[in-house]
């Protein structure tokens, strides 16, 4: 594609330069340039891809974009945002594919990677191809924009028809989805996270929103009865979209849904908020409602999320990946309810390198809804795992804890200290299969450990 004709497809067509060279990828690092690409100069947090661009242009890059001037000899295209210029031609210069696919974006802080999958599988069962993307598909939750709209392009060359994505309050204020038209978005909750990056809930909460523009869709499934909720849902209206509402207060005992009667197969609350919400955007979708109540009744567990595991005479455990204070005490809730009596323990941890205003409020979580904690590692990073969980027990109280910091020790010493009828809650790693410790990675399955101590204490095949 001629520079011009990628410029001229964003609206740049006023830029003339002297040279009009073919453009064949557009690319935001230097070290991956090749011959005949265009070079997006992003401000990072880190580093500012302005200082490289001259390696760019001696790597082969045939034009830049950047937000100021440059002594090069390659066209330079200015413009008041790399990143949201990155989007924008990344998506042109792909074909637009999100125009030929039924793209459906979910944001929030809890329960994204469950709606998309559980959305993939009942488009699947009605008879859809669909491709997803998120936590469990790839290094970030929303890829940068060049590899997204080069994945969707990918897609809709292969005979896909839907595209299920999260989208990240990181993408939507990098401007990683701009370009995107998605058939419908959906907006789950929000609660305390990344506010390493956000640095306020307002910001956090104001990343969010940018979704529920007309420039990204016209149709909208909102999860209200919480105050983030009804904001999106009231912003959504205002701005024009349809917004379907799905009543968190209401989830797990309404009737009769469009006509149907949905069997829900999961055991936890949340899990049927985010059935609802999967079940919401496949109408908007125009699946039939019997067809999405026939592929409920068929949903599968996703990976680390509410995954139950029980031996015959072993306590139940729950691998789920709550990480943030109101997933934990939404996990722990629908833990307990799993059982008449018993108690909950709780085994969990805290990544570092994040934010760390959670840390004691992830402790007072557990101390509120779980009957004995064992404070452990998670993904310490470069940090010291041990301060990781001071910061932890600093937010208990009850002394109903105990901290080991070998993480698999922390298990077995939750199952060594329990009974049949005690329901064990694994949290903050669920799908994950590595530990990440000072910038290695090393083995590290919550399931499979799980599993492989249920069998060395019990004897139980699970």
């Amino acid at each position: 594609m001629k520079l011009s004709t990628l410029l001229g497809g964003i609206g740049f067509q006023d830029q003339k330069y002297s040279r009009d060279p073919e453009i064949l990828r557009i690319v935001h690092d230097s070290r991956l340039v090749q011959q005949g690409d265009l070079f997006c100069c992003i401000p990072g947090l880190l580093y500012d891809g302005h200082e490289f661009a001259l390696d760019a242009v001696k790597a082969g890059a045939a034009a830049v974009v950047a937000e100021k001037p440059l002594n090069i000899e390659v066209p330079l295209i200015e413009t008041t945002s790399s990143r949201k210029s990155l989007a924008l031609l990344s998506s042109f210069h792909a074909g637009n594919p999100s125009r030929d696919l039924e793209v459906v974006g979910v944001t929030g802080t809890n329960g994204k990677t469950s709606v998309v999958h559980l959305l993939q599988q009942i488009l699947r069962h009605a008879g859809h191809e669909v491709e997803s993307s998120g936590t469990l598909t790839g290094e970030r939750t929303t890829p940068e924009a060049p590899d997204l709209q080069n994945r969707l392009s990918q897609w809709r060359d292969r005979g896909v028809d839907s595209a299920v994505m999260e989208v990240s309050s990181h993408a939507l204020s990098q401007h990683r989805v701009d370009g995107t038209e998605f058939s419908a978005v959906a907006f789950t909750n929000l609660s305390r996270d990344h506010l390493d990056y956000h640095e306020s809930m307002e910001e956090y909460f104001k990343a969010k929103e940018r979704l529920f523009e007309q420039s990204f869709s016209s149709k909208a499934v909102v999860v209200v009865g919480q105050e983030a909720g009804d904001r999106i849902a009231n912003t959504s209206q205002k701005n024009g979209l349809e917004v379907v509402e799905v009543n968190v207060d209401n989830a797990s005992s309404m009737g009769s849904w469009h006509g149907q009667s949905l069997k829900i197969p999961f055991e936890a609350e949340f899990m049927a908020v985010n059935t609802l919400v999967a079940a919401e955007l496949a109408l908007l979708l125009n699946v039939p409602p019997s067809k999405i109540a026939s592929g409920v009744s068929q949903l599968q567990a996703v990976p680390g999320r509410f995954e139950i595991l029980k031996g015959e005479s072993s306590p139940a455990i729950v691998i789920d990946y709550a990480h943030t204070p109101e997933a934990l005490k939404a996990t722990l809730k629908s833990a307990r309810a799993l059982k008449e009596k018993g108690r909950v323990l709780v085994v969990f941890g805290c990544g570092g390198g994040r934010d760390q205003g959670k840390r004691p409020l992830m402790g007072q979580m557990a101390d509120v809804g779980a009957d004995f904690s064992v404070v452990t590692s998670d993904n310490p990073r470069g940090e010291s795992p041990m301060s990781i969980i001071d910061e932890i027990v600093s937010g208990m109280s009850t002394g109903n804890h105990i901290v080991e910091e070998d993480r698999k020790e922390a298990i077995k010493i939750a199952l060594m200290n329990s009974q049949p009828e005690d329901v064990i809650v694994v949290a903050g790693k669920g799908h994950e299969t590595t530990q990440e410790i000072a910038g290695e990675f090393f083995d590290f399955d919550d399931k499979e450990i799980s599993k492989s101590l249920i069998f060395e204490l019990f004897e139980d095949e699970v």
